[in-house]
């Protein structure tokens, strides 16, 4: 059974016809798919299934922030918020696995989006945000998390992050750290750091506590 949303005559203009297909379609997959593993595995928080990120990523829901030209759909942040509001209608943790590609809402260079973002389209590289920390959730100022220049020229990190959703099932994360400390100017000083990681593992030196 297809769910097509229809207009009606007091249809917002902004509602495209392309629009309407697009919620058409998370609203189909969301009916079909997304509410029966929900009814499985939420009751148990169970982790999302492979077979199940394929089929959303075969959707091109992990593209849909991402240029065409690194293979993802190019459409913009309306486009997202419709998927992501008829997903979440059927279970709401599909639309924090949405955000898990897209780009992670930007922050590679130049070098990296050319290398990584056709994969972050098929979904086989999805991520994570490392940011939250006991003492700095919504004061993300207070962050205490430190990054150091190490003899090689790399970084060593060293801190506690917590409520980092989706870190085990990732394939990378952007962890913010402090790189210097301003004390008249706390947000200052804080760094993005790309982490990569295998799905299902964490980096050498990283504990869950």
């Amino acid at each position: 059974m297809t769910h097509k949303p229809r207009p009606r005559p007091d249809t917002p203009h902004f509602m495209t016809e392309e629009r309407l297909e697009i919620q058409a379609l998370a609203r189909e997959f969301a009916h079909d798919v997304v509410l029966p593993l929900a009814n499985e595995l939420d009751p148990v928080e169970g982790q999302f299934p492979d077979w199940f990120i394929k089929q959303m990523a075969d959707m091109g829901f992990f593209g849909i922030l991402i240029p065409e030209e690194y293979g993802g759909l190019g459409l913009g942040v309306f486009e997202y918020c419709l998927v992501a509001e008829e997903l979440s209608r059927a279970w709401m943790s599909v639309g924090g696995l949405l955000a898990r590609g897209n780009g992670m809402g930007g922050g590679f260079s130049p070098e990296q989006e050319a290398r990584l973002l056709p994969k972050v389209a098929t979904g086989e590289y999805l991520g994570a945000f490392a940011l939250s920390e006991a003492e700095a959730g919504s004061d993300v100022a207070n962050i205490r998390c430190k990054a150091t220049r190490a003899d090689d020229g790399g970084w060593v990190i060293n801190g506690t992050k917590m409520w980092c959703t989706f870190a085990d099932q990732a394939d990378y994360l952007i962890l913010f750290a402090r790189t210097s400390t301003d004390e008249t100017k706390r947000h200052r000083g804080i760094s993005a750091f790309l982490v990569e990681k295998n799905r299902g593992e964490f980096p050498e030196g990283m504990m869950l506590l």
